[in-house]
């Protein structure tokens, strides 16, 4: 078992103090409410260098990128935090900017960064959506049986069906 690495002494520090978070833990549910009140706020925006939850996924990818290992759940946990960013800025690239080059490279990010626990099922459709792999993500939307995903699910095939996401 690894240890727990020290805040001051960890690649993750900048994104402590941007956060104030005190560990790891810490650190992935502040990015997750902050994530969620910028949500609301429909202040959310992968292209804001300037927001918190930008600058501190660039830290911590940063970190995972060059090795930073901490214990088994504090890796699940920023992989997890990983996901979730690149999960939303997928939808952004759909909904909001027409951007499929955009959304295919968040997509196939979030893919990369789903722990094997996350229960999210929505992510995988997505990605074969935006990668024209209409007829996969049809077969792996039928799967989806549990709620919210379900309705969510059904929401993201009627705007693929019935609109085109890519084209001005």
């Amino acid at each position: 078992m690894r240890k727990k690495i020290a805040r001051e002494q960890s690649p993750l520090k900048e994104a402590f103090k941007l956060l104030n978070a005190s560990n790891v833990s810490d650190l992935c549910k502040k990015f997750i409410a902050e994530d969620q009140r910028l949500i609301k706020a429909q202040a959310l925006d992968y292209k804001n260098k300037a927001l918190v939850i930008n600058k501190a996924k660039e830290i911590i990818e940063r970190a995972i990128e060059q090795g930073f290992s901490g214990e088994k759940q504090e890796n699940d946990d920023l992989r997890d935090v990983l996901w979730f960013w690149y999960h939303h800025a997928t939808g952004y690239a759909i909904w909001r900017y027409r951007d499929k080059t955009k959304a295919r490279e968040f997509s196939k990010k979030a893919l990369n960064y789903q722990v094997a626990d996350n229960p999210n099922k929505i992510t995988r459709p997505l990605y074969l959506l935006v990668h024209d792999r209409k007829t996969e993500a049809e077969d792996w939307l039928k799967t989806i049986s549990e709620e919210p995903e379900k309705t969510a699910s059904q929401g993201i095939m009627t705007e693929f069906n019935t609109r085109n996401l890519f084209k001005s």
